[in-house]
């Protein structure tokens, strides 16, 4: 007997300690729903705009998609480099290190990164290592395919080398043209309140950054790189406009069952959600007509409500109603959403 109170005075112990290691503000208080609002986001026709959203604050910030060409990871111990894949851009190791080799395009295997934004689907992947004096780049030469412009011109070829400096772990990007002419050094800072830091071939980093601050937006409206399959399932890399998520504190799922006015925040807690990039993805519209005329049209998939849980836990629901303008024209994205 006297053992078996030990033991529970150990669990009492144990249960009040580890409810003790629970941060306060991880509990949501559940507030009244909110209202029920509309939000038009300009990606314009030929889809050139990058816009960042919050459920709370609304857009939080546009660019140009082709102000910027790589992001690099900026967690601690993390220097993972991106592509911008909304410029269908690729990367290929060459095997080699020394710089000044000059290298042909022709013949590599090209990859791109997978839209889901899992590290096994990096196209780069891990470029460096870590040992007791710090980190340190292995010093491969990649190839960049820069992609393709707004009107689906080659934006050219170049090859980059990344550097880790093992004192102050700060990162750097040796460029130049396959051939080895035209050749820079640019800076690559890693903002600590940012998913991703960006950087451009052309201009270096720019200042402000791209993309905001993690905690401020929790939906990027974008095309981007993913993979399809033709009707005998082969697959192929094609260029799509949709939604990703800021896959590092936003959580998202599908419902294609339940009608929009009946999803209250009992179910969305019931729901399984997904941290996946992709998760809302392309798809909420329907394409008709024939791809590979390039004469289509879309209908925005309203019988679809995406929930998501933003950075602060709160959850919301939402549907796409449009893909077109009050001019009837296409890349202005409309959905309705309601904090539950």
């Amino acid at each position: 007997m006297i053992r078996l109170k030990r033991i529970n005075y150990l669990l009492i112990f144990t249960a009040i300690l580890l409810a003790s290691c629970f941060r306060e503000d991880e509990v949501v208080v559940p507030q009244k729903p909110g209202n029920l609002e509309t939000v038009v986001i300009e990606m314009l026709p030929d889809y050139t705009i990058q816009t960042w959203f919050s459920f709370e604050h609304g857009i939080v910030s546009s660019c140009n998609r082709d102000s910027w060409d790589l992001a690099i990871a900026t967690r601690e111990g993390d220097y993972t480099l991106w592509l911008n894949t909304s410029l269908f851009m690729y990367a290929a190791h060459s095997g080699i290190t020394e710089f000044s080799v000059p290298l042909q395009t022709a013949g590599m295997e090209w990859k791109f990164d997978a839209s889901d934004g899992s590290e096994a689907g990096n196209a780069i992947g891990k470029w460096w290592t870590a040992d007791t004096s710090g980190f340190r780049g292995n010093g491969e030469v990649l190839l960049i395919d820069r992609g393709i412009d707004s009107e689906g011109f080659s934006r050219g070829f170049l090859k980059i080398q990344p550097y880790i400096d093992p004192l102050s772990g700060e990162v750097s990007i040796r460029i130049a043209r396959p051939d080895g002419t035209n050749e820079r050094v640019f800076d690559f800072p890693r903002d600590p309140v940012r998913r991703f830091s960006t950087l451009s071939f052309d201009n270096g980093a720019p200042d402000p950054q791209t993309e905001p601050p993690a905690g401020r937006w929790d939906l990027l409206f974008t095309t981007y790189t993913t993979l399809l399959f033709t009707n005998t399932g082969e697959p192929y890399p094609y260029l799509v406009n949709g939604v990703l998520l800021n896959d590092t504190l936003v959580m998202a799922a599908l419902d294609t069952l339940k009608p929009f006015t009946e999803i209250d925040r009992d179910y969305a807690e019931t729901v399984w959600l997904s941290s996946s990039r992709d998760m809302i993805g392309y798809e909420w519209k329907k394409i008709n007509g024939d791809v590979t005329s390039g004469d289509i049209t879309y209908t925005a998939q309203s019988g679809w409500t995406y929930l998501v849980r933003n950075r602060e836990g709160l959850f919301f629901k939402m549907r796409f109603i449009d893909f077109y303008n009050n001019q009837g024209k296409k890349g202005y994205p409309t959905f309705e959403f309601q904090r539950l």
